[in-house]
């Protein structure tokens, strides 16, 4: 590949690292500040995983009850024979 060579200044030099951990501090604010909404989201999932199991027993429970008398919308097919 004939690309030219690009010949960076001590100032260009100097500005990258500068920018660069500017860069990586905003990173890591951004990695704890998510870390911590993410620590106090979790109290909560054990709270929405039992509530979403009682939901749904509860459904069961209820559509259990309209099955046992053929209501549930299903017709079965006679084959014939």
């Amino acid at each position: 590949m004939n690309l030219p060579e690009k010949v960076y200044t001590e100032t260009d030099l100097k500005d990258a690292r500068t920018k660069g951990k500017a860069i990586g501090w905003l990173q890591g604010g951004g990695i704890v500040l998510a870390g911590t909404l993410l620590w106090k989201f979790l109290s909560w999932i054990p709270v929405v995983l039992g509530g979403g199991l009682v939901i749904w027993l509860l459904y069961k429970l209820f559509s259990r009850k309209s099955s046992k008398d053929g209501a549930d919308g299903l017709e079965q097919e006679d084959h014939g024979g």
